[in-house]
C-alpha cells in the first residue's frame, strides 16, 4: 500500500547571498511551506543557516533543538538532504564522483552528514550523479562505472545511519539520456542506490518521467516534482558553461539564445508538459512509499510558488485515489 508524503525544498528561497542568512527568514519561508499544506522540508548544502551540521549546530545549538524549531513552523521533519559534493563544484571543493581519487572525501562527508540528517529524520540522501554534462564531455562507459563506483559505496556509508542514495538526474548533468541511466542503474547495487525522479528534468532531457517511472520504478526511492514548459531540443546542455558555478546557486545559461528565462515552474502551469495526475496514479499503482518534494526553482516569487504548488495539490492531486 503506498505511503505517500509531501515535503517542500526550501533551497527556493536561496537565490542571493543574504536569503536565509537569518532566523527570520528561515522562519518565514517554513510556516508559508506549513501553511500551504506540506509537513516536510528538504535541505541542501547550500541553504544558508541551514546548509550542513555546522550551521544547524551553531545556530541551533542541537539536532533537538532545530526540531523543536522545525515543530514550531508547523514542519514535523527534515524529508531528506540535498548533496552538491561530488558533482565538481569549485564551493564544495571540486570533488568529483568520477575522480576515483575523490571518492574517499566525498564517501566520508556523505557517511557523516548521514549521521547527523537521520537525526532529523532524513531517510533519503540525494546527490548529483556526476558534474556538468560539459564539464565531463565525452562521458564514457568507463566514467559512469566511476561515479556509479562512488555512489555504492556512499550508500553503503549512509545506509548506517538508515539514509539512502538517491542520485539525482538533471538535464544539464553528466549523467542524463536514457541510455546513461540504464548503464548507471547496471553498475549501481539496489540496495544501497536508488533514483530521484524530478519531474521537470526528466521532461526537459526529452524522457517522459511516467514511462520511466513504469519501468524503473523498483530503483526510484524518491521524487521532485516541478512542472517544465520547454524541452532542451537544441542539445543546449552541450554548450560550454551551459551551468557556470555561483554562490549560492549555479546560474543555467543554457536556453538564453532562445530567450528561456526559466526551466521550472510549478505544478499546473498553463503549457506545462508533465502529466502529474497520471505520474500520481502510477505511484498509488507500485504502492510507493516515501516522499514527494515539491520545488520551484528559479521562482522569482518564493512564497507564491509555494502556494500555487499547495493549491494544484489539493486541487487536483488529491482528487486522485489510491
Amino acid at each position: 500500500m503506498s505511503n505517500i508524503r509531501w515535503g517542500y525544498a526550501i533551497n527556493q528561497w536561496r537565490n542571493m547571498e543574504v536569503d536565509l542568512a537569518r532566523k527570520e527568514q528561515v522562519e518565514s519561508a517554513l510556516k508559508v511551506i506549513s501553511v500551504c499544506g506540506f509537513e516536510a522540508v528538504e535541505l541542501s548544502d547550500c541553504d544558508g543557516i541551514l546548509d550542513g551540521p555546522e550551521n544547524i549546530l551553531g545556530h541551533f545549538g542541537s539536532p533537538q533543538n532545530f526540531m523543536t524549531f522545525l515543530n514550531e513552523c508547523g514542519i514535523c521533519q527534515v524529508s531528506s538532504f540535498f548533496l552538491n559534493l561530488g558533482n565538481g563544484s569549485f564551493f564544495k571543493g571540486g570533488f568529483r564522483s568520477t575522480n576515483s581519487d575523490d571518492h574517499k572525501i566525498i564517501i566520508g562527508a556523505a557517511g557523516g552528514i548521514a549521521g547527523f540528517m537521520s537525526q532529523l529524520g532524513v531517510k533519503c540522501m540525494v546527490p548529483r550523479g556526476m558534474p556538468p554534462y560539459w564539464k565531463e564531455a565525452p562521458v564514457t562507459d568507463e566514467k559512469i562505472k566511476i561515479a556509479a563506483d562512488c555512489w555504492n559505496h556512499a550508500g553503503k556509508a549512509t545506509q548506517a545511519s538508515g539514509v539512502k542514495i538517491a542520485v539525482h538526474i538533471d538535464f544539464l548533468n553528466g549523467l542524463r539520456g536514457l541510455d546513461s541511466i540504464e548503464t548507471f542503474l547496471s553498475y549501481t547495487d539496489p540496495e544501497f542506490v536508488g533514483l530521484a525522479l524530478d519531474t521537470a528534468e526528466f521532461t526537459i532531457a526529452g524522457i517522459d518521467p511516467v514511462k520511466f517511472y513504469e519501468k524503473h520504478h523498483g530503483r526510484v526511492c524518491h521524487f521532485h516534482f516541478k512542472d517544465a514548459v520547454e524541452k532542451d531540443s537544441q542539445d543546449e546542455y552541450k554548450e560550454t558553461n551551459a551551468e557556470i558555478e555561483y554562490w549560492p546557486v549555479p546560474v543555467t545559461l543554457a536556453g538564453q539564445k532562445r530567450g528561456i528565462e526559466r526551466w521550472y515552474y510549478e505544478m499546473g502551469t498553463p503549457g506545462g508538459r508533465v502529466d502529474f495526475p497520471a505520474l500520481l496514479k502510477s505511484l498509488y499503482k507500485h504502492n510507493y512509499d516515501g516522499w514527494i518534494v515539491v520545488e520551484s526553482d528559479q521562482s522569482p516569487h518564493a512564497e507564491e510558488s509555494v502556494m500555487l504548488n499547495g493549491w494544484y495539490r489539493r486541487q487536483v492531486l488529491s482528487m486522485i485515489q489510491s
